[in-house]
């Protein structure tokens, strides 16, 4: 007995290890990815198809076909629903999206009489396909990481791993800034070099899912695709959740595709200057990431929906508010804060998402979602679009400063912000705390406190609610489950 019970402490040790292992690679993935984002979607992206010769329509264009694309994500939950090995399909669908931001830069830059609407739209349709191929892998990756990563610590594991990965996106903005301000290079020169630099970071990140650990698959054989598609829709729990998400991207995308474009050509800020200011997101979703984990496995993911929410129209308040001469250091604060709250929704519908939608017929419930509404999301920066092209002569002269169509945008999308709040009140969590709770746990940390030091704090305030809600008997259960 004395002999098999060692060897069965010996194979759970191992897989421990080899989980531990597979966790710190998935991380490391991500920060690569980050690296491959920053280089292919920073301000120099928008100025290099400014110079290419894009419209403000191309541009609505260019935010919505890549939402639009996740449409692809159904394609590949069907994949994922009777793929018996997940890995050697994300991995070579992947790798294919991702290198086809090589031509995508090249072409241009190897041809310099290739401008106007021809570039642009050789630009899109490559954005297009890169769009299809890397959606197909995301539903074969969530089901993959949903059935490697423990229930138990999903949001403390999530939270962790997003706050790396927007170090390493913050760090890689400022590589970015520095290079676009040092070289003395024309944009159609200098983003093919960022985008070649960053498309191999992206190609090594997903080599190292070659040593990640995938469980067996459970897989969905005999039941109609329509039906599959249809169940998340039919869940009475999950389907509040779908609506929600559906009309939050639609309502958040049709301004912010426009955010750096603005600051481009509205406020006249350089390039580099603009990277430099969104480098304040990545400072703020690194520092609340792992605070917001912690908060999502401890109180459950609705309450954190519903308070980040109500403070998500601050940014676009910002952007009303700022002008040329203030652009530099007004927008750096609502940038951080929005940041905050952003990680905390991100880290809280990833949770519920997971958690959520049953093990077969996984992937079709995260499709939901992160297709479905990247979709609406889509369609949202295409309205933002045609919005700004149909008052493309609105000006207007107030005291402190001149509003233009782009104005007019935000000011109607703080309006549709402050709408969406009573969709995150209907999402079902019955296990979950009351956001009167949260806001209790919130109230000692706001603001300075929160944002510099979150996870600190939460560490000190969850000892005061496990001694005040649950007892020595339940604190001492809990910690024996950490």
């Amino acid at each position: 007995m004395g002999n098999r019970a060692d060897a069965e402490e010996g194979r759970a040790a191992g897989s421990a290890r080899k989980l531990r292992g597979s966790l710190s690679l998935i991380t490391i993935a991500g920060c690569l990815a980050m690296v491959y984002v920053a280089g292919t979607a920073s301000p120099a992206f928008v100025e290099f198809m400014r110079a290419l010769g894009a419209t403000d329509g191309q541009f609505g264009l260019l935010g919505g076909i890549p939402l639009i694309m996740l449409a692809m994500q159904f394609a590949g939950a069907v994949l994922a629903n009777v793929a018996s090995k997940r890995k050697p399909l994300f991995m070579a669908l992947a790798i294919a999206g991702r290198f086809l931001y090589v031509p995508l830069a090249l072409g241009p830059a190897l041809f310099p009489g290739f401008r106007g609407d021809s570039a642009v739209w050789f630009v899109l349709v490559l954005i297009a396909l890169v769009g299809a191929l890397t959606n197909i892998t995301t539903p074969l990756w969530l089901s993959w990481m949903a059935d490697l990563i423990p229930r138990r610590i999903l949001n403390t594991y999530w939270g962790r791993r997003q706050r790396w990965m927007y170090v390493t996106w913050t760090v890689s903005f400022v590589a970015v800034a520095a290079f676009t301000s040092g070289v003395r290079l024309p944009i159609t020169a200098a983003f093919p070099i960022l985008a070649v630099a960053a498309t191999a970071a992206g190609m090594a990140d997903i080599a190292l899912f070659i040593w990640v650990r995938e469980p067996p698959n459970a897989l969905m054989r005999g039941k109609p695709v329509v039906e599959a598609l249809l169940a998340p829709l039919r869940s009475a729990e999950y389907r509040p959740f779908v609506i929600y998400s559906c009309v939050w991207a639609a309502t958040v995308m049709s301004a912010a595709a426009f955010m750096q474009l603005y600051v481009l050509k509205v406020l006249g800020l350089t390039v580099w200057q603009t990277t430099l200011l969104w480098c304040a997101v990545g400072v703020g979703l690194a520092l609340a990431s792992s605070f917001w984990g912690r908060l999502a496995d401890r109180h459950g993911h609705r309450p954190i929906l519903t308070t980040c929410m109500g403070l998500k129209s601050l940014v676009v308040l910002g952007f009303l508010l700022a002008t040329p001469r203030t652009a530099l250091w007004l927008l750096p604060p609502f940038l951080l804060i929005d940041s905050v709250f952003e990680a905390g929704m991100m880290l809280a519908a990833n949770g519920y998402m997971l958690k959520i939608a049953p093990r077969q017929n996984r992937s079709m419930f995260i499709a939901a979602i992160t297709g479905l509404a990247g979709i609406c999301g889509g369609l949202g920066a295409m309205a933002g679009g045609v919005f700004l092209d149909a008052t493309a002569g609105f000006s207007l002269s107030l005291p402190c400063a001149r509003w233009t169509n782009y104005h007019l945008l935000f000011a109607l999308n703080v309006v549709m912000r402050l709408a969406c709040i009573s969709l995150a009140f209907r999402v079902r969590e019955p296990k979950s705390d009351s956001p009167e709770k949260l806001l209790h746990v919130l109230r000692a940390t706001w603001p300075m406190r929160f944002l510099l030091f979150p996870v600190g704090m939460y560490r000190r305030l969850e000892a005061q609610w496990t001694d005040a809600d649950a007892g020595p008997s339940q604190t001492r259960a809990d910690g024996e489950e950490g």
